[in-house]
């Protein structure tokens, strides 16, 4: 769940460092896509006895991520091209801990199923960063 806090806050911030439309609109996707995520294990973490509200927020790791963007972005001469790279960056990190959680051997067939929906999502959004790096690179 607080990673994917992480991925919508950063693709926020992604929104905001880009001037061009198209990946304004492409990070919009996201952040909505990360909303949605954010719900879905929300409700899941319910319907299990858990109290989703101990995951809110963002992790330590991620806000020093974004602060790098920031650093990247103030420094490179193709602005674009650094934000989505570090938003790839950002996206390995959860396909990392989504095969984490997904390698659990007693993990009920519903979370199993909504993680494995996600992580398929996560996978595209990377491949979908790596081809927009190269076009902007």
């Amino acid at each position: 769940l607080t990673r994917n806090y992480d991925a919508e806050y950063g693709y926020r911030e992604a929104v905001e460092d880009v001037d061009d439309p198209k990946l304004k609109k492409f990070f919009k996707t996201y952040v909505e896509q990360r909303y949605r995520f954010g719900h879905d294990l929300k409700g899941e973490i319910k319907n299990l006895g858990g109290d989703p509200e101990k995951g809110k927020g963002t992790s330590v790791g991620s806000d020093l991520h974004r602060k790098w963007m920031d650093l990247k972005k103030a420094i490179s001469s193709n602005s674009e091209e650094a934000i989505l790279e570090e938003c790839r960056k950002g996206e390995i990190t959860t396909w990392g801990d989504y095969n984490e959680v997904l390698a659990m051997q007693d993990l009920p067939p519903t979370t199993s199923s909504l993680l494995k929906n996600h992580k398929t999502k996560i996978d595209e959004a990377i491949f979908q960063l790596m081809e927009l790096k190269m076009q902007y690179a």
